[in-house]
């Protein structure tokens, strides 16, 4: 139950009241004591009162039983009281919390509650009387000769005393701790509010004495100031023109769209305007004091700022990009420059940052960039598909021609093998036929047939997976309408599949669970091409980095679609490594990623993110389990 305004050890507590820096009384008026006083006494049926730390009364006693009256109207029983007051007083302060313990007069049961102000024990907030204990009439009588009392007197007030239990007593304590508590903390109220107001006092003290001072050289240099009066008109209407120029350039700095942020030294921030406020989600008030490396999004190394500080140490502006994270956790880019500003001895005493957001810009860059590159490979995809279709058809007809004439010729030599083994049994043209045969030997005409024919069926197996590749590489070119259009989202998949075969083929094998008769879709078709492949990629990656542990030869892409109440489902399930827990909450980030340098620009996931979530107001969500594999799920709704 301690002070919670004053938590720190107290020290000295033992000191007299003359050493105290202040009284209870100057910080807490005596009337407002009693009356807080009076009425704690009078609805808990105690005696109460407030004291110094050597137990004198701050405060008249309230509901004091006639006992306790008797006893405090005598010098020895006053003098007992005050030093069990004290003493009590003393040891619930050392302990921080109420204390009771039977009194030093009579016996009766007494508590204190400390007052402390500022970590200062200055008072004592005194409780009991009519908790009685064991005390009986044999004490009383005892006590009231012991100290000079009326004994019969002593002993009526104290039989006709109400009397507390102690359980009803300790939660009258309870509740002291807490009134105690309340006024230690007023009183810290009113000390603090009187320190700033001697403050207040003594600066308006210092401001009248230096207004003296300066009306006094004002009136010296009167004469002075009227003979150049004609000059300080010519500097005044400088000043203005100064003001007037430093007035618009605050308010440009306030409207401008560029971020700008001023910094000391140390560097701590002592300014940032309007657009630094929209730009980063936090406020002045927030920012103020902070390092700036509070939008820090440790996507520089340790150069980049080597770098920077060694610019603008030297003096030089430093000009460059910076990858930051807002108040909210999302990374933005910013072109930027930073400027030393130096006093009149050169000396550097800010730097002055103005930062541009060019985050958009980028992105519609790299929208554009892509969808060019889309287009172009479109475009060159589709003509390479136009040339290389026109003679793989000429290849398959030639090749099914071929096909069919090997028919006919094997059928034609079996025909010719029947008549030379009539020949040879009838002994006719036997040299004819011995040349034959040998021929036969001699080309492996058995071999030439078998084999022929399974040469041009992979020759038309082979074709027709070039005219299936050509035809996915068609569809997968064609960029798609600027607005969404019903498409065939199973067919879309798939040809994605075959044109990404490469960088699956030879690490996983690829599952195709799709269901039936699913309606077409609105979709962006170019933005839902770009999210599969992106995923297949990933999952490929995931499988080799898998591969490469030793922990499998062979992984398992399975892509899965279904129809579900929002919508469409897609699933694909790798059986890679898995995303560790501890970055799951970050993969959707723009530029982060966790492959090595060349291998990844953290653009990938942040694409499918944007596409499906802004661009369809579908959903995406993955599951993943460290070293077992990851399954992304996007919904795409009808």
């Amino acid at each position: 139950m301690k002070n919670q305004y004053y938590p720190e050890i107290l020290q000295d507590k033992t000191a007299e009241k003359e050493n105290l820096p202040y009284r209870l009384t100057d910080l807490i008026s005596h009337e407002k004591l009693q009356l807080i006083q009076d009425s704690f006494a009078e609805a808990n049926g105690v005696a109460s009162t407030i004291t110094e730390i050597d137990g004198t009364p701050i405060t008249k006693p309230s509901n004091h039983c006639g006992v306790c009256t008797m006893v405090r109207a005598t010098t020895k029983g006053m003098a007992n009281c005050k030093n069990s007051g004290k003493n009590l007083g003393l040891e619930a302060a050392r302990l921080m919390e109420p204390l009771h313990r039977q009194c030093l007069s009579c016996g009766f049961t007494d508590a204190a509650a400390p007052i402390i102000v500022d970590g200062k024990h200055i008072a004592n907030w005194l409780t009991g009387q009519y908790h009685t204990r064991e005390v009986d009439e044999r004490r009383i009588r005892e006590y009231s000769r012991e100290i000079g009392a009326d004994e019969e007197e002593m002993v009526r007030s104290f039989h006709d005393m109400p009397k507390l239990t102690t359980e009803r007593f300790e939660k009258i304590l309870d509740f002291l701790w807490l009134m105690a508590n309340e006024i230690s903390n007023m009183g810290y109220l009113n000390l603090i509010q009187k320190k700033q107001t001697a403050e207040l006092e003594q600066v308006k003290t210092q401001l009248e004495t230096h207004q003296l001072q300066l009306e006094r050289k004002v009136r010296e240099r009167t004469a002075e100031l009227l003979e150049l009066n004609e000059t300080l008109s010519q500097e005044l209407a400088i000043k203005d023109q100064l003001q007037a120029m430093q007035s618009r350039l605050v308010a440009a700095i306030e409207n401008t769209a560029e971020a700008i942020v001023i910094t000391n030294t140390v560097p701590e921030i002592i300014y940032v305007n309007p657009a630094f406020e929209n730009c980063t989600g936090y406020t002045s008030k927030e920012a103020l004091g902070k390092n700036p490396n509070i939008l820090n999004s440790s996507l520089h190394d340790r150069e980049f700022f080597q770098d920077m500080w060694q610019t603008i140490k030297s003096g030089k502006v430093w000009r460059g990009r910076f990858k930051n994270r807002n108040k909210q956790g999302e990374i933005f880019e910013e072109d930027g420059t930073i400027s030393p500003v130096k006093d009149s001895d050169g000396n550097i005493i800010n730097y002055v940052a103005i930062k541009r957001d060019i985050t958009k810009e980028l992105e519609m860059e790299r929208q554009l960039l892509q969808a060019n590159k889309l287009e172009a490979i479109g475009t060159l995809a589709a003509g390479i598909a136009h040339e290389i279709n026109t003679p793989v058809q000429y290849v398959t007809d030639n090749t099914k021609f071929i096909e069919e004439v090997l028919v006919d010729l094997n059928e034609l030599n079996n025909r010719n093998q029947t008549l030379i083994k009539a020949v040879q049994e009838k002994g006719e043209f036997s040299e004819e036929t011995r040349n034959i045969r040998e021929f036969e030997e001699e080309i492996d005409l058995e071999y030439i047939t078998e084999e022929t024919g399974k040469a041009v069926q992979g020759t038309l197996e082979g074709l027709e997976r070039i005219s299936t590749v050509v035809k996915a590489m068609k569809e997968f070119s064609h960029p798609g309408s600027k607005e969404k259009q019903p498409e065939n989202l199973n067919r879309i998949i798939e040809s994605t599949v075959t044109v990404s075969r490469n960088e699956w083929k030879t690490c996983a094998e690829m599952k195709l669970d799709f269901a039936d008769n699913l309606p077409l879709i609105p979709l962006f078709s170019g933005q839902i091409k770009q999210v599969v492949l992106n995923l297949i990629i990933n999952a490929a990656h995931a499988i080799i980095a898998k591969i490469a542990q030793g922990q499998q030869e062979m992984g398992t892409i399975t892509i899965t679609t279904r129809q579900v109440e929002k919508g469409v489902m897609v699933t694909v399930d790798d059986s890679g490594t898995g995303i560790p827990e501890s970055i799951i909450d970050k993969i959707f980030d723009p530029f982060f990623t966790t492959k090595t340098v060349g291998k990844g620009t953290g653009q990938g996931l942040s694409m499918v993110h944007r596409a499906i979530v802004d661009d369809h107001n579908g959903e995406v969500k993955v599951d993943t389990q460290e070293g077992e594999g990851t399954k992304f799920s996007f919904v795409l709704p009808l």
